[in-house]
């Protein structure tokens, strides 16, 4: 297997100092797969400290657990020391680590064995615990205990159910018992952590097992928002099977509140705790709400339905229907068309600038709702969105008087 050039020069150079050095984790994983590592990670008999005093750049990432960012090629990799864990108190990381002049040693404190791969300079396996066998045979398996696996850090459960989407893996027995009955080690882990998880799900083909998304006890076990989960994820499997793919990214996740009669509040609040920001939670909120207004019948791609949800949730929604709509080609083309003819998602994209409607006089507040009532005429489709036209209105809208109240 041919090492990527900024982890092999960070192996050379640590190598070439008298250390042992091996690629590690998921790059390992990705390169059998046939795929490109998502990240780069080195294990080393070095310690922090010597990593350090052989590379230019270096951040104590997380040094007092023996891991040091280096920066090679243009890129930061992490090169963390041979180590073993003692417990994990807080359900997140170990009280304290052990190093150890073992790549094996190491790699058996891994979460599963597809993780618990290395390769050398010379792109050697070593693979202890059959990690390779059992990406071959498509199944997920915790390495040693999967209870104990799962109760040092909780957020393992869910990478659990990610991994299983992600790379279309079953559940080893054993594996899969532990899923259960190890689910209430879930609680204590923060929901900006099980957010970036959903974050990578949602960039997968969930959609292919749901019904396992649907039955996983986790989701209740966190509570609200995260419970929610679970009635919106029954929903779609209620749905059947879907011939498309689902859209990656906030999309999806906007997809798993679309048959919840309150989704859009939901939606909004789940995005807001996992820590997915103000925007997107906004976004999210609106592309639900007029999701299911399309699903109740209603006509989701007017001008003024669109207006109100905003751009980005508009095309957010068009993306769901791809995937709700089983690949109806008609109603792809009728959202995609609608949203290209939209001649207004906010006032700024009036043809008449703000600056014409001083020199008519208006001032304040009344330049705003000037705009409204040109936003909502150009909507109706009463006027068209051109300088003249709307130049001639705003004329008209003052010689009313509706700046004073009457309109």
């Amino acid at each position: 297997m041919r090492i990527p050039a900024p982890a092999r020069e960070v192996m050379q150079v640590l190598h070439g100092a008298g250390y042992s050095a091996y690629l590690v984790g998921g790059a390992v994983r990705d390169l059998l797969l046939g795929r490109k590592p998502a990240d780069l990670d080195v294990a080393t008999s070095a310690r922090p400290e010597q990593v350090k005093s052989l590379f230019a750049r270096t951040i104590d990432t997380g040094i007092r657990h023996g891991t040091v960012s280096v920066q090679s090629a243009g890129v930061w990799l992490e090169v963390t020391t041979f180590r073993s864990e003692g417990p994990y108190g807080d359900g997140r990381r170990p009280d304290f680590v052990r190093f150890v002049d073992d790549v094996e040693a190491d790699l058996a404190r891994r979460d599963f064995t597809m993780n618990a791969m290395a390769i050398d300079l010379e792109g050697r396996l070593v693979d202890p615990f059959d990690g390779r066998g059992d990406l071959l045979r498509g199944v997920l398996r915790a390495v040693g205990d999967p209870v104990a696996r799962f109760r040092e850090d909780g957020l393992r459960l869910v990478r659990a159910v990610r991994f299983a989407a992600q790379f279309h893996l079953t559940f080893d027995p054993a594996t899969e018992a532990a899923l259960v009955e190890a689910a209430g080690a879930i609680r204590p882990v923060a929901l900006e952590r099980i957010g970036r998880e959903l974050e990578r799900l949602s960039q997968a083909p969930w959609h292919a097992h749901v019904d396992v998304l649907a039955s996983t006890p986790l989701w209740r076990q966190k509570g609200e928002p995260l419970s929610w989960l679970e009635s919106g994820f029954a929903w779609l499997a209620s749905q059947g099977h879907f011939a498309l793919a689902p859209p990656p990214g906030f999309a999806s996740l906007a997809l798993w509140f679309v048959g919840v009669d309150d989704g859009p509040l939901r939606a909004r609040r789940f995005a807001e705790e996992l820590a997915y920001g103000k925007d997107a939670a906004r976004y999210i909120e609106r592309a639900v709400a007029l999701i299911q207004a399309w699903a109740r019948g209603e006509n989701a791609t007017s001008a003024e339905s669109l207006y109100e949800a905003g751009r980005a949730p508009a095309e957010m929604a068009a993306r769901m229907v791809s995937f709700l709509a089983r690949g109806d080609l008609f109603e792809m083309a009728r959202w995609k068309r609608a949203i290209r003819l939209q001649q207004v998602w906010d006032r700024s994209d009036l043809a008449l600038p703000a600056a014409e409607l001083i020199a008519l006089g208006l001032q304040g507040k009344e330049i705003g709702q000037c705009q409204k009532s040109l936003v909502r005429r150009v909507l109706r489709g009463e006027i068209e969105n051109q300088f003249e036209a709307l130049r001639r209105e705003a004329a008209a809208w003052v010689k009313r008087g509706d700046n004073r109240g009457r309109g």
